[in-house]
């Protein structure tokens, strides 16, 4: 008689508590989207490669690490210049990694590592805000040594 009261028991409670969980569980949720994946801004790092006598410098292989990655690797052209797009986690602090890769062709440089922070004011177009945080656009010139 005792053990059918208890169970009887048990089950009511566990009836009112299973209620009462599905209950407050519906109401805690809010009626946004679920989104899944890793938030990104698009970032733009150009510029111009030179020596120290201001000549530029062409194909020198400019790498961008971001995060613990390295995005896609870009030459210079002839003029010099170079311009890596890409898309990575919005983080502020990056490297520009500039490499001399054609031997004596064009002169012998030695490798420079140039540390960049991108600000607030380097966006100029504002995500939606949810995963997407906008656009930015860096420039960054790099003056090369020559090996010795």
């Amino acid at each position: 008689m005792v053990k059918r009261a208890y169970r009887s028991l048990l089950k009511c409670v566990n009836g009112f508590l299973a209620g009462l969980l599905s209950i407050l569980g519906f109401s805690g949720c809010d009626n946004r989207t679920d989104e899944y994946g890793v938030p990104y801004a698009t970032f733009t790092f150009h510029g111009m490669v030179t020596n120290r006598a201001g000549e530029s410098v062409p194909d020198i292989k400019i790498e961008v690490k971001a995060s613990n990655d390295f995005e896609n690797p870009t030459l210079t052209n002839a003029a010099g210049h170079y311009s890596a797009l890409f898309r990575a986690f919005p983080a502020d602090d990056f490297q520009v990694i500039a490499s001399d890769i054609d031997g004596e062709a064009n002169g012998s440089y030695r490798s420079d590592t140039i540390r960049v922070k991108v600000d607030k004011e380097d966006y100029y177009e504002k995500g939606s805000g949810n995963r997407e945080h906008g656009s930015a656009a860096k420039e960054v010139n790099i003056v090369l040594k020559e090996k010795e």
